[in-house]
Order: C-alpha cells, then structure tokens, then sequence
C-alpha cells in the first residue's frame, strides 16, 4: 500500500506527530531528561512556526 503525503501533511507530521511519537516512546525506552526536553522543545517550536500566519500577495 502506497501513501502518498501532502506537503502540509509532511509538515504537520515533523512538527506534531514526531515528538509526540518520541515521547510516546520515551515512556518504554526511558532516555535521558536532555531527549525529552529536545522533544518538548520540538513539539513547541513546530506549533508555534504552524500558529504563525503567512503572509499572501
């Protein structure tokens, strides 16, 4: 089965649904608080670049 992704839909991915994915796996793998911040610093800096508007001609 083939699944072809938007761009918007890749973005959305790499900015929300990754880190939520690593720390989803975070809970099995236990790694260090400095990979768990990254994330959460991931996962913050993607929904802000998402939340800011863009500007149309």
């Amino acid at each position: 089965m083939y699944m072809k992704m938007s761009g918007r839909q890749m973005v959305i991915f790499l900015t929300v649904i990754a880190p939520l994915l690593f720390l989803l796996a975070a809970l099995v793998i236990t790694p260090s608080i400095w990979l768990i911040m990254l994330a959460l610093i991931w996962l913050g800096v993607g929904l802000t670049m998402l939340y800011i508007p863009k500007a149309e001609d």
